[in-house]
């Protein structure tokens, strides 16, 4: 009977490699699957089944709100009752494009504030946790209605069918089944994130030394995502964010045409430890950033990255304008990303806010002696240092310094951001914030 041992081995073999080969997929030999089209097939079935009438979403988890602005492809700010929140949308997490630039994270962006814009009604619908792990944001699934007389599509959804965005799994949401369907759908497309290219994205990882006074003046030069290394003068810095101008005057070739001068520009930094933290104003130093141009949020540098050491500290200068000298909150836009001081605004009102994660922030409106509007924004540092009510009385004049910042909602669409508040330590101003002791100054 030995010799039956090795066919029996033989037969165990070919029955083995069968079995293996049954079981592989079958993708027509050697050849790669086909790319299916993108479509939207799953949003356009889906049906809001919750009456958002009558309803308010941060009490009844739906309701029907007012777009204020989009911020990404997957954060909107909006309106409900007299309330500002700000939302992150559940399920998906977009490429990024506002503190940092990522392929794809415009385009979304654009998809997501074309949609939302010229929607004629938005509802948001919660599922699960209300507020995300900042704090600040609350989670929902949006749902916007194109026309008065179509229906309510998911937003969330859509941006996952056109490959916008991953699906982010959590078996625990109300529409888990759709999500995975449309993911795994939109994987098969070979589209956008799953594997194309953003033709207007730079995919280098080069890093081109130059100035902000250039950027800003040969934009068109760049792609989106593409990394420059500058030298910097910290002028104020918000929170996170700074004002920065050129450490030095810069000066370079245009066709013939020699350009001198300093650039002066917004840089944000996200939500992360504070600039002010490792610099004082006036201190240069280089940082690799990107740029993005005339964004929801103006022109900005994003993606700040590897900031050196401190070269030195020379004291910025602030150039000075009259209130009276300009028409309103329009004519700071040549002053864009600049730090200036407007003398004789007049007070005229103070309102108060609240973000979602409570904190409180101020906007109060000044006027000239022609009474045009100028906007001034304090952020949350200032209000816990001084409170801002108990700073200003309405019908006084104030020479007023701060960075001239973009925001669409703003009177003439530019305010003037005062910086952080000076910093105490056992009653002792911190030497540091001596320059920013003057950036409120009542007018005798």
């Amino acid at each position: 009977m030995k010799f039956l041992k090795k066919p029996i081995k033989l037969l165990s073999l070919i029955l083995i490699s069968i079995l293996i080969v049954g079981c592989e997929p079958n993708n027509g030999g050697n050849e790669k699957t086909e790319p299916i089209p993108l479509d939207t097939r799953y949003t356009d079935e889906l049906d809001l089944d919750v009456s958002p009438i009558g309803k308010d979403f941060i009490e009844d988890g739906i309701g029907i709100v007012e777009l204020n602005r989009c911020v990404d492809g997957d954060t909107i700010s909006v309106y409900t009752g007299n309330k500002s929140i700000t939302i992150r949308f559940l399920g998906i997490d977009t490429p990024e494009s506002t503190g940092r630039v990522e392929a794809w994270g415009k385009p979304a962006s654009e998809f997501v504030r074309e949609k939302l814009e010229n929607a004629v009604s938005i509802v948001l619908e919660a599922d699960g946790e209300r507020i995300d792990s900042t704090g600040n944001r609350y989670l929902a699934w949006v749902w916007y209605k194109p026309s008065d007389s179509q229906k309510y599509r998911l937003l969330n959804l859509e941006e996952v069918e056109l490959a916008y965005t991953r699906y982010m799994v959590d078996k625990s949401y109300k529409y888990h089944n759709i999500f995975w369907d449309a993911g795994e759908k939109a994987a098969l497309s070979q589209k956008r994130i799953y594997g194309e290219k953003d033709p207007n994205f730079n995919y280098s990882k080069e890093t081109i030394e130059t100035s902000i006074l250039y950027i800003l003046n040969n934009h068109d030069e760049f792609q989106t995502g593409t990394k420059f290394l500058i030298t910097v003068k910290l002028v104020r810095t918000v929170g996170n964010n700074m004002f920065l101008e050129d450490a030095y005057e810069v000066s370079y070739d245009d066709d013939g045409k020699i350009v001198s001068g300093k650039g002066h520009i917004y840089a944000f930094y996200g939500y992360t430890d504070p600039y002010y933290r490792k610099y004082k104003i006036g201190d240069i130093f280089t940082l690799e950033c990107q740029l993005e141009y005339e964004g929801m949020y103006g022109t900005q540098l994003t993606g700040l990255r590897k900031p050196s050491k401190v070269i030195e500290n020379i004291a910025p200068e602030i150039i000075s304008l009259d209130a009276d000298s300009l028409d309103g909150g329009k004519d700071l836009e040549p002053y864009y990303g600049r730090v200036v001081q407007v003398k004789n605004l007049k007070c005229v009102k103070i309102e108060k806010r609240t973000t979602t994660g409570g904190d409180d922030y101020h906007v109060v409106e000044f006027v000239n002696s022609d009474n045009e509007l100028f906007d001034v924004y304090f952020g949350n540092s200032l209000i816990i240092k001084h409170q801002v009510e108990n700073i200003f009385t309405i019908g006084k004049l104030y020479n007023i310094t701060g960075g001239i910042a973009y925001y669409e909602y703003a009177n003439g669409e530019y305010q003037i951001s005062v910086g952080d508040a000076p910093r105490y330590t056992k009653g002792e101003i911190n030497p540091d914030d001596l320059p920013r002791l003057n950036d409120v100054v009542e007018v005798e």
